[in-house]
C-alpha cells in the first residue's frame, strides 16, 4: 500500500468533520487560493483556526443544541477545543491535506481561558479529552494546537512558544501535557456524546443558576476510558 492509499481515510468527510460542506469548501478555497505549496496552505489554515474567537460557553450553547459539525462551528463564529479541531481537520481535508483529531489530557487547574461561569463549575479538574488538530505534511504528522486565539493567549500571559513552521508541533497554551491519547479520523461516538452531555449540563446549570449533581460528579466529567478507545 502506498502513502496515498494509506492517507485516503484522512481526506474523507466524516460525521463531524464535514469537509464536503459548501461553506467549508468555500472557506478552504479562500484560505489556500494562490498558495505555492502544501506548507503554505496548512499555515494559512492553522492561523485562521487559531485566531478564530475562543468562547467555551457560547460554544457549549450551540453544541447543546446538537450543532456539532465543523460547518456549525464555522457558521457560529466561536469555538472551543472540539470545534477548533473539527474545523481545522475539515479545512485541511477540503484542501487536500490529510488530517485527523488528536487528543490529550492536560493539567489546567486555573482554567484561565474559561468563562467565569464555566470555570466555577469545572473546578480544578484536569481536561481529560482535550482536542487538537493534526495534519500530515512532508512525511510526518504534526500536532498543531489552535485552541486559543493569539490575542486572548497574550492577554492571559500564555503566549504561544511555537509559531507554524511546517516542521514543529505546536503545543497547547492551556496547561501542561499529562499524556497524549490516540488520534482518530473522526470523533469517537463516546467522546462526542460526552462533550455534548457536558455542554448540556453546563448550559443548564448556568441558565438555572444551579449546579446540577451530575456536573459535580467526577465520574461523569472524567469522560470515556481512554484505555479502551
Amino acid at each position: 500500500m502506498n502513502e496515498h492509499q494509506e492517507m485516503a481515510d484522512y481526506l474523507k468527510p466524516t460525521e463531524y468533520i464535514d469537509s464536503d460542506n459548501p461553506d467549508i469548501v468555500s472557506k478552504a478555497q479562500e484560505l489556500t487560493d494562490g498558495c505555492a505549496d502544501e506548507k503554505e496552505k496548512l499555515g494559512n489554515i492553522y492561523y485562521f483556526v487559531r485566531d478564530f474567537p475562543y468562547d467555551i460557553l457560547d460554544s457549549f450553547r450551540y453544541l447543546a443544541e446538537g450543532k456539532r459539525q465543523a460547518s456549525d462551528v464555522l457558521n457560529n463564529g466561536k469555538a472551543f477545543c472540539m470545534g477548533k479541531a473539527s474545523m481545522f481537520a475539515a479545512l485541511c481535508r477540503a484542501s487536500g491535506i490529510p488530517s485527523r483529531i488528536g487528543f490529550q489530557q492536560l493539567h489546567c487547574p486555573d482554567k484561565p481561558f474559561m468563562n467565569e461561569e464555566v470555570a466555577k463549575i469545572w473546578g480544578d479538574r484536569k481536561l481529560p479529552w482535550h482536542s487538537l488538530g493534526e495534519a500530515y505534511l512532508n512525511g510526518k504528522w504534526l500536532k498543531l494546537d489552535a485552541t486559543i486565539d493569539k490575542e486572548f493567549a497574550a492577554r492571559k500571559g500564555r503566549v504561544y512558544s511555537q509559531e507554524f513552521d511546517g516542521v514543529s508541533d505546536i503545543p497547547s497554551v492551556e496547561g501542561p501535557l499529562i499524556k497524549d491519547l490516540p488520534s482518530h479520523t473522526d470523533y469517537p461516538k463516546d467522546v462526542a456524546d460526552w462533550y455534548e452531555q457536558v455542554a448540556k449540563d453546563v448550559v443548564s446549570s448556568v441558565e438555572e443558576d444551579v449546579v446540577h449533581k451530575d456536573v459535580l460528579s467526577d465520574q461523569e466529567w472524567s469522560g470515556p476510558d481512554s484505555e479502551k478507545m
